[in-house]
């Protein structure tokens, strides 16, 4: 009687379990089709079906809308996540969110993300987080409720959204998307890149810039051949370091013509061999046909040595800048004059025909008419040095006055421009100069000068200074030498070199994850642990950030040291 008993409830459970199973509407519901644009909106604008800021509750009940909310704010672009203030955040991208939970990605993270972190940070990292692959449905319980569909709770940190079924079934149709297709420029064997060089460069620049690239390259290869050669290092971090690495290729992309066309010539070199990134580049006048090709196409673009990035750069994008060049000194010496206690009552500016004379000419009247509305500003232009000497010796000022201030601005190819300014003999009134007119009279980065400057000169100055130690920079000198590297432009050389050690640097965390936006997020992270090249004084980003260096001081001639500089105005971030 007993067994029979026992038979019957077994049975009967199973014939339970059976039904359950059977019967979706016990344990989900159907969600409507997603709509992927709309999908994309919410993730990184947070914004809903109907047009509406997404609404969500933080920590402590804190209500966050919109884009404060979007799941861009954490998760980033890419969808790889990150680590902010000692907590780790998820990646979310097609791959990890629609698929079992891997353990060996907490290993990796230690190696993923190379921060100072509390050792709670490692305790919450390596907690065991093992999960099935997320449903819409159990999506939905995650982003409203905040569990995981293995029932785990999430941190605080992961806010609570007030979303309708058509809101969630559009973000699962967006992350089915994200990340999901690898970007091109990466085949089985090489990692491609590129830099570019326009007609009219500085033929010096343009060889030392090249030599440090290539030789770059070839060192970098030999060190992965060796690295992968041993049977030690097959595998690390849970993963075949022989699929997850790749050898370089470095493409010269030579463009010729005027800069209207230059979009057209860089389309065609994609199209003929398409690169995962760009790094360094010259090109003689303004860095903006570049960088509308890289932003259009999302292809990174590393630290061109422009003094003439895009105009008016909203954060975000996909160049990264040392600094805003000559719009960044124009800036700064707005500030300068701003503060000066002697400030001129009237100002000229003389500026040549090109780029590097229009555009800082037109930044600094500009910031000028806002700061300090009572300076009058006249401006003149000048075809050649020999113009420019022959407006020196006539110039008048405003209405007959002679002017108080003088700004010169120019090629910086144009090396006769200092010397004309010295013979002119303004000795009563400040000369103000960009750095570019002095830089190449130093003797590398040293405060000695090969010239006498008048003593009334003026220089903007975004570079770190003439006399400061920077210990990172002997280390690249001698990886120069190691390389058989002489010195022909230790500015180009020393920036060439940095740009190349931040892909590094940013290239060996991707893993196998082959996506310029998740590289644009690893550089955000690297800038500040690679080598310092000593030619600026710090760098740093944050996220969507994209310029390294934010300031700058203005020198004057030392008169107690001959043929040395002095800081006039210290550390200036306008």
């Amino acid at each position: 009687m007993f067994v029979f008993l026992s038979d019957i409830k077994k049975n009967l459970v199973t014939v339970l379990i059976v039904s359950l199973l059977s019967v979706p509407s016990l344990t989900a519901h159907a969600f409507p089709q997603g709509d992927v644009l709309i999908g994309k909106k919410l993730y990184e604008r947070g914004i809903v079906h109907n047009g509406q800021p997404v609404t969500a509750k933080g920590q402590s009940n804190v209500v966050f809308q919109g884009d404060e909310a979007a799941c861009l704010r954490c998760h980033r672009r890419s969808g790889f996540g990150g680590s902010e203030g000692g907590y780790y955040v998820p990646p979310i991208s097609a791959e990890f969110i629609f698929n079992p939970s891997r353990r060996d990605r907490n290993d990796r993270f230690r190696a993923a993300f190379l921060e100072a972190q509390n050792i709670q940070h490692w305790v919450r990292v390596r907690m065991p987080r093992v999960r099935p692959a997320y449903t819409t449905s159990t999506l939905a319980e995650a982003l409203r409720d905040g569990h995981n569909p293995s029932g785990t709770e999430f941190d605080r940190l992961m806010p609570r959204y007030q979303l309708d079924d058509q809101d969630v079934a559009n973000l699962a149709a967006y992350l089915a998307t994200l990340s999901k297709e690898l970007s091109p420029g990466v085949d089985e064997h090489y990692l491609h890149i590129a830099t570019v060089i326009s007609p009219g460069v500085d033929p010096a620049e343009r060889d030392a810039m090249l030599a440090t690239m290539q030789a770059y390259v070839s060192w970098y290869n030999e060190r992965l051949y060796s690295d992968i050669a041993h049977e030690s290092s097959a595998r690390a971090y849970g993963m075949d370091v022989r699929s997850s690495t790749r050898l370089w290729k470095l493409h010269v992309w030579e463009l010729t013509g005027q800069a209207e066309t230059w979009r057209a010539q860089l389309e065609q070199f994609q199209r003929g061999q398409p690169v995962f990134a760009m790094v360094n580049g010259l090109v003689n006048g303004s860095w903006s046909p570049v960088a509308g090709f890289c932003n259009t196409l999302k292809l990174p673009c590393l630290f061109p040595l422009t003094e003439l990035p895009q105009n008016g750069q909203a954060p975000g994008g996909y160049n990264f800048y040392y600094t805003r060049g000559l719009e960044l000194e124009a800036d700064i010496l707005s500030v300068y004059l701003e503060k000066m206690q002697n400030r001129p009552e009237n100002l000229v500016q003389l500026h040549d025909n090109s780029r590097y004379g229009v555009e800082p000419t037109s930044r600094l009247a500009k910031k000028l008419t806002t700061r300090l509305p009572e300076v009058k500003i006249q401006t003149i232009s000048f075809d050649n040095p020999e113009e420019l000497e022959t407006i020196l010796q006539s110039l008048q000022g405003l209405d007959g006055a002679a002017p108080a201030g003088i700004v010169v601005w120019s090629d910086p190819e144009s090396d006769a421009i200092l010397e004309i300014l010295q013979q002119a003999n303004i000795n009563d009134r400040p000369l103000f100069v960009p750095a570019h007119m002095v830089r190449k009279q130093m003797a590398y980065s040293r405060a000695d000068l090969s010239v006498t400057l008048t003593g009334n000169l003026h220089i903007i100055w975004p570079f770190s200074l003439p006399q400061a130690y920077q210990a990172d920079a002997f280390r690249v000198r001698g990886w120069m030498r190691s390389r058989g590297l002489s010195v022909k432009d230790e500015k180009i050389q020393l920036l060439s070199y940095y740009a190349m050690n931040v892909l590094r640097d940013s290239t060996r965390h991707l893993f196998e994850h082959f996506y310029r936006d998740y590289l644009v997020e690893r550089i955000e992270h690297e800038v500040e642990s690679s080598p310092h090249p000593g030619i600026y004084p710090s760098f740093s980003l944050g996220p969507e950030q994209r310029v390294l260096s934010k300031g700058g001081y203005v020198l004057i001639p030392d008169e107690t040291a001959k043929n040395t500089l002095k800081v006039a105005a210290d550390w200036i971030v306008p």
